[in-house]
């Protein structure tokens, strides 16, 4: 009886600590500027809490915040951000930002030694993270704060329950918030040919590998770019892995992760026959020279350099302008999804518009309704665009009443990204809990990049978008043999790829290579990866 009644109580004290906040978060955001003010608080919590309006606190309190630092980025604690949100809740915080390079081994550190901030902001926390220090007490379920005390991420969860799914733990709990991304660019592959290229050639865009081969092979030979010279590399890029996702594809594969799931079957695709064809395509180009043989070698200023020069016929990347003049971004546009002669299906790669692991608060925090509502406006309107550019009227301004149009704007003599990253937040070089929104971002003036690129990416790619596997959780034991499995298994799969194209190694020896592969322990990864498919399934 006394140890029910102390487990009773235990568990009475654990949901009082967490269920503060307004049990209605649509008050959030009141016209009239009210606030309400939340009962007294016990010893260490923040006098006159208010479960709505700003500030969130009357008596200003401080969070302890661990998040990593890019070589880009400012001092954190004088980035526009920051400094904003200070004034609007009446929260200061406290910065330790470790370099990105050794970010993660302060992080473990932090975990190990019991001295943890009082919340984790960018990072991000791994799954294995969250579910080991979730499951030992160091980082606090969030699911009631978000239900009470954040309004923003709420009807985020409750319009996209896919969120939800990729962000709760196999025990059912939040842990940490995730970036969610509304903009179909940002979530996919994007291979870009050269059009005006194609109409010199006579060729229409490509919808198979044979006719990618095709038109490959015609830059390479017709003289498109019309200087006289054999100088056209029909497809380029700063590394192999950058092109696989598109051109393997047309092979019924995604290889955003080694494990392909398709209508609940699981398949480990670098043994797949579909990924044999992929290498055998490859090879064929890299043999005759249509795959520009620099790939594995070669740096971006080199890339960018051959674009610059009208050099290049196709290539992988966020948009042409990164690898080609502004001016001559028009000239490119996005291939449509391939097909082969052993998939008719045409398929294209998308990526998760979930970043998990990006903001959670820890045990020690004495203040979690406080930080759950500071956090929860970076998922508002007004607060993704401050994460994003910063203030109105220095990072960006509205160029009509009716805000319909906007551009960027940074000091005279900055470039635009160095000023954003030393300035104005950490959301250059780095991810941060919010919501990357299309509506705003597609409003900017004489956009000829984003809203295009969205167009484009719409008609083509989403009606036929699949991700390779979904958002899972593995438990501690899983995950620990999941890195071990893996370390082994990616190297070799990278390296035998490389030799298999480059013809260092012959294809005759695929038997032998799939046969290494069984031996470093395929069937139990993909055993577990089934596992924890299966448990996603049922919650899902």
């Amino acid at each position: 009886m006394k140890k029910t009644f102390m487990m009773f109580l235990m568990l009475t004290l654990v949901a009082v600590s967490i269920l503060g906040c307004s049990n209605n978060p649509k008050e959030e955001g009141n016209s009239d500027g009210k606030t309400t003010t939340a009962p007294d608080k016990e010893a260490g919590k923040p006098d006159k809490f208010n479960a709505t309006g700003y500030p969130i606190v009357n008596e200003k309190i401080t969070l302890n915040l661990m998040g990593p630092k890019v070589p880009i980025h400012g001092p954190w604690d004088q980035m526009d951000l920051f400094t904003e949100m200070e004034k609007l809740t009446n929260i200061q915080i406290q910065f330790n930002t470790p370099n990105s390079d050794v970010y993660q081994e302060k992080k473990n550190l932090a975990f190990a030694s019991g001295e943890l901030p009082d919340v984790f902001f960018g990072g991000p926390l791994t799954p294995k993270d969250e579910v080991t220090y979730g499951g030992q007490g160091l980082l606090i379920p969030l699911e009631t704060l978000i239900e009470n005390c954040a309004p923003h991420f709420k009807k985020i969860l409750d319009e996209n329950p896919e969120v939800r799914s990729a962000i709760t733990a196999p025990d059912g709990h939040i842990y940490a918030l995730p970036q969610v991304n509304e903009v179909p660019g940002d979530l996919t592959t994007k291979m870009w040919i050269n059009k005006e290229w194609l109409k010199k050639v006579g060729l229409s865009m490509p919808t198979t590998v044979d006719e990618l081969y095709g038109v490959l092979k015609a830059f390479q030979e017709k003289d498109p770019n019309g200087n006289g010279s054999a100088d056209e590399i029909p497809l380029t890029s700063g590394r192999l892995g950058d092109i696989r996702p598109a051109i393997l594809a047309a092979f019924g594969l995604i290889s955003d992760s080694f494990v392909n799931e398709n209508d609940g079957k699981l398949v480990y695709y670098p043994t797949a026959p579909g990924y044999k064809e992929y290498i055998a395509f490859m090879r064929k180009l890299y043999d005759e020279k249509l795959l520009d043989n620099e790939t594995f070698t070669q740096t971006s200023q080199q890339l960018n350099a051959k674009g610059m020069d009208n050099q290049l016929g196709s290539f992988v990347n966020a948009a042409p302008f990164v690898v080609v003049s502004e001016e001559r971004n028009d000239e490119f546009e996005l291939m449509g999804p391939l097909t082969s002669t052993i998939n008719s299906k045409p398929v294209w790669p998308k990526v998760s518009s979930v970043m998990r692991g990006l903001f959670a608060i820890t045990k020690t925090n004495p203040n979690p309704e406080a930080a759950i509502r500071w956090v929860d406006h970076l998922y508002s309107d007004e607060g993704s665009i401050l994460v994003i550019f910063g203030k109105e009227g220095e990072g960006y301004k509205w160029l009509d009443d009716q805000k319909t149009s906007w551009e960027r704007t940074w000091p005279e003599g900055m470039n635009p990204e160095e000023y954003r990253g030393g300035r104005v937040t950490p959301a250059a070089g780095t991810f941060v809990p919010t919501i990357r929104q299309l509506d705003f971002l597609s409003k900017r003036a004489n956009d000829n990049i984003i809203g295009p690129i969205a167009a484009q990416v719409e008609a083509k790619y989403v009606n036929v978008w699949k991700e390779a596997f979904p958002l899972v959780y593995f438990s501690d034991d899983q995950q620990k043999r999941i890195s071990i499995l893996e370390a082994d298994l990616k190297t070799y799969v990278e390296q035998m790829e490389a030799k298999f194209v480059t013809g260092m190694e012959p294809l005759d020896n695929w038997d032998k290579y799939v046969s290494t592969l069984e031996r470093m322990g395929v069937a139990e990864y993909l055993q577990i990866h089934q596992e924890a498919y299966d448990l996603w399934k049922k919650t899902n």
